[in-house]
């Protein structure tokens, strides 16, 4: 019996502008929108592609060949964003990753799991002192906690890690439309771009620290001292300002959703499974980028040769096609499946082992602290374009009775 093969589709077009104001305020009301018109939509306005299904971005991220990430939309050259890994297919960006991972190798996860752990347990400890606390979970926790560390495993210095704040605001803010918006963030991420660079050269490293590990595989000539640089900044580009904004996103999730706080105190061993979701529900990259090498067909559309394509992760994250109940948060979802907060392929993430640790090192100390955790306000989106996150989140912390 022959089978019918159907002719694939045009894209939808789509008059949505997922940079303006109220797209940025409420990303998931409408690039879910988009999500249900199509799994491939033209955006008219700015002349690219949005891949906005899980599967369809999942099968597009595993095919590096024909959806390349040499390219993407908006993507003109940038102090605050490196090429290396960023923009770059086999055979370089797999010899840029193989040194990430020499220097995010288990012995060395090992070193900083320690590390973390003492000081998430320090610094909820101070909080939690005097009893119930109001904090704001952004800026006294994640912050504190991140700019603490992460900086700290890197091997950069102390001094002017505040500036960071701006820089990392500025990074997500680059890859999108030049608008007054845009310029506003690079112009306050100025300070924290000098930073960054002044302080990934070579002689300001801290002997052991991750800079430093990258600058020894410089000396033995298994990559150039300039990609050592490069991979650094892009390492810390990549590694602040989503772990920070998952944290506070992550507080914010349980502060709404109180019983899931309880379900996970009562099962301590879902802290894993619990951190996952929260990224899921509150994804801290909005979207990703690639360039078509050949004319394709996704998702029964057809896909030109040479369009520019984002891949909206955000979107993704709460399709039902993948998930059950997508807008809800529970600690106990089955996540076999995965979800596309740190990628896929062979750009998943290079720094997502640290994020991962960082915020499950936390994530676990909380649990064995905090008996509940509810808001003392109102919470605050951070309006950013690639980045997705919360800038204000009061809560208020009940310490819970210890042995």
């Amino acid at each position: 019996m022959t089978q019918t093969v159907e002719a694939p589709i045009e894209a939808p077009e789509s008059d949505y502008d997922p940079f303006a104001l109220e797209s940025l305020q409420d990303p998931h009301t409408f690039d879910g929108a988009s999500r249900e018109i199509a799994p491939v939509v033209y955006i008219k306005k700015y002349d690219y592609y949005a891949i906005t299904r899980f599967t369809e971005i999942q099968k597009a991220l595993r095919d590096w060949r024909t959806f390349s990430s040499t390219d993407r939309p908006f993507y003109a050259p940038s102090p605050f964003r490196p090429r290396t890994l960023i923009l770059e297919d086999p055979p370089e960006h797999t010899a840029s990753k193989a040194a990430v991972f020499k220097v995010f190798s288990e012995e060395n996860l090992a070193k900083m799991s320690e590390y973390f752990k003492a000081e998430a347990e320090r610094l909820l400890d101070e909080l939690l002192a005097d009893g119930p606390v109001e904090i704001e979970a952004f800026r006294d926790l994640a912050v504190r906690y991140v700019l603490k560390v992460f900086p700290d495993v890197l091997g950069l210095p102390e001094d002017g890690r505040e500036a960071l704040l701006k820089f990392g605001d500025a990074v997500f803010n680059v890859f999108g439309p030049p608008s007054d918006l845009q310029a506003q963030k690079l112009a306050r991420g100025a300070e924290g771009q000098e930073w960054v660079e002044t302080n990934t050269a070579k002689e300001l490293q801290s002997e052991g620290g991750v800079g430093w590990q990258l600058y020894q595989m410089a000396e033995e000539g298994k990559i150039s001292e300039h990609t050592a640089q490069q991979i650094l900044k892009s390492i810390f580009a990549a590694g602040f300002d989503t772990t920070t904004t998952s944290i506070a996103s992550m507080m914010r999730a349980f502060a709404d959703n109180p019983e899931e706080w309880q379900k996970l105190r009562a099962k301590p061993e879902l802290v894993d499974n619990a951190w996952e979701e929260a990224i899921r529900y509150y994804p801290a990259s909005r979207y990703g980028g690639r360039v078509a090498k050949k004319e394709t067909v996704l998702g029964g559309v057809r896909v030109p040769e040479g369009a520019k394509l984002l891949t909206m992760w955000l979107g993704a994250g709460r399709d039902p096609r993948q998930y059950t109940d997508p807008d809800e948060f529970h600690v106990d979802r089955d996540l076999k499946g995965g979800h596309l907060s740190f990628g896929f392929g062979i750009h998943t993430c290079a720094g997502n082992q640290v994020a991962r640790l960082e915020a499950r090192t936390l994530l676990r100390a909380m649990v064995e602290r905090i008996e509940t955790i509810e808001l003392a306000g109102e919470p605050r989106r951070a309006v950013n374009y690639q980045s997705f996150g919360h800038e204000h989140v009061p809560v208020r912390l009940t310490p819970a009775a210890r042995a």
